[in-house]
């Protein structure tokens, strides 16, 4: 089943939707007939969030950005039970599958399993935590200055 499941996702037959926190919801096409899987995480708690976010201040330059997660970030997380990807899961899908997990949720966890390796950082989106926090900064080197400060009008002439 593995090896139809990567060609399902080699041949742009599923399309994954991570947009609602919680879950990554995709939409797997196989010939005639397309189901919905489902991949449900636990989301982090208002604590949780706030620590995440910490660790990723303490750690990261802008690499957040990128979608990187440093090694030594997901190190502390982990040690701080708060893994990216958690140990439980629930799994649904619309087909009738006679076999757990069925081959529309395993084609649905390969391609997750590749957005998270290309972009680690969707892995904490997903589960709750806003990004966007932590590319916010205002420490910035002397030699700088925010481009908000810059007035277009007096700098261009």
């Amino acid at each position: 089943m593995l090896p139809r499941a990567r060609s399902l996702v080699r041949n742009d037959a599923v399309a994954v939707d991570p947009s609602k926190i919680g879950e990554f919801r995709c939409v797997v096409s196989t010939g005639k007939k397309v189901e919905t899987a489902v991949i449900s995480l636990p989301r982090y708690g208002a604590g949780e969030r706030k620590l995440v976010l910490r660790i990723l201040a303490r750690h990261t330059r802008g690499a957040v950005a990128s979608g990187d997660l440093p090694d030594e970030v997901h190190a502390e997380l982990v040690a701080s039970a708060l893994s990216p990807v958690p140990n439980v899961t629930e799994t649904s899908c619309t087909c009738s599958r006679r076999i757990d997990p069925c081959l529309h949720v395993t084609a649905a966890t390969y391609a997750v399993s590749l957005i998270v390796d290309q972009m680690p950082t969707s892995a904490l989106a997903v589960r709750g935590v806003d990004l966007s926090a932590t590319t916010v900064s205002t420490d910035f080197p002397r030699r700088w200055m925010p481009i908000e400060s810059v007035d277009a009008t007096s700098f261009f002439g």
